[in-house]
């Protein structure tokens, strides 16, 4: 999957961000309003994309885009916190 899309994440972006976000759980969260500043309106970016150089690859690659914009180059990935079944269910 490296290359097909950057991930836009749920994060507000901060450049300082890794400064003052705690280390178990770095989710650093604000929605802005449509009559709040732009800087405000930023949402962190992982990875690279099809139209990226090589460095953008690595998932480490953090950058930003703005929340109310769309760009053929971000898509999403859908997480599921548990695979599986419960340890009851029956069978």
């Amino acid at each position: 999957m490296a290359g097909n899309a950057s991930e836009w994440t749920s994060n507000a972006f901060d450049e300082s961000a890794y400064d003052f976000a705690h280390d178990l759980n770095p989710d650093y969260v604000y929605e802005a309003q449509d009559n709040e500043a732009n800087v405000l309106k930023r949402k962190v970016i992982r990875g690279g994309s099809w139209k990226d150089v090589g460095y953008y690859l690595q998932t480490s690659s953090r950058t930003y885009e703005y929340q109310d914009t769309a760009k053929c180059y971000i898509g999403f990935r859908c997480v599921q916190t548990y695979l599986g079944r419960a340890k009851f269910d029956d069978l």
